[in-house]
């Protein structure tokens, strides 16, 4: 298993490397953002990469959403502090296909490098729990949520602007908004959107 470290930490990056190689896991680079782990795997080959989150330059988001366009057949971990509902939500519609915090008990962080590596999705339990008690609300607001729940139920822009007191224009400004946040692509991934965090609420 060949991983890359991406961190603006050297500290963390040179920790890490210490502690994967004991494990018997071989580190092939370390790098401080995301626009040289980008550089990194276009020219190296790497299985893994433990990707921070917040770098300067480029961010560890933006890159994993880039290098999973490239190459699908990279594993992308998040290793970050982070530990909120938007992050790792942001990081899984990336393409990430885990997300380990740097405070887990390195036992956990290995074990969720060697199952990503064989194709497992691994979140770690502690930012876990605030992603599946986390609603749709903590991104939106009342106006947004109503307006969703509305464009779910299959209803025209004018009708919306109708039932919400507003003007189309403004429906239309939500709803790009909206898209923003969540990171959809359309109207019909924000019903999809809505009706899926409707079944998770409930089960």
């Amino acid at each position: 298993m060949k991983v890359l470290l991406c961190d603006d930490d050297a500290l963390i990056r040179d920790s890490f490397e210490v502690i994967l190689n004991k494990s018997g896991i071989d580190v092939v680079g370390k790098v401080k953002n995301g626009k040289e782990a980008i550089d990194f795997v276009d020219n190296r080959d790497v299985d893994v990469i433990l990707m921070d989150i917040r770098m300067p330059v480029m961010d560890g988001i933006e890159a994993t959403r880039y290098i999973k366009k490239h190459d699908e057949k990279i594993k992308v971990i998040m290793l970050t502090t982070f530990r909120d509902f938007k992050h790792v939500h942001q990081s899984l519609h990336a393409g990430a296909s885990g997300y380990v915090l740097k405070t887990d008990a390195v036992e956990m962080q290995i074990d969720t490098i060697k199952a990503v590596h064989e194709g497992k999705a691994i979140i770690s339990e502690a930012a876990l729990k605030n992603y599946t008690k986390a609603k749709k609300d903590d991104l939106l607001t009342e106006r947004e949520n109503s307006c969703m729940e509305l464009i779910a139920h299959g209803y025209s822009n004018k009708e919306i602007a109708s039932r919400l007191f507003i003007g189309e224009g403004t429906v239309r400004n939500v709803i790009s908004i909206i898209l923003s946040k969540l990171e959809l692509r359309d109207r019909t991934q924000i019903a999809i959107y809505y009706w899926q965090t409707q079944y998770d609420s409930d089960s």
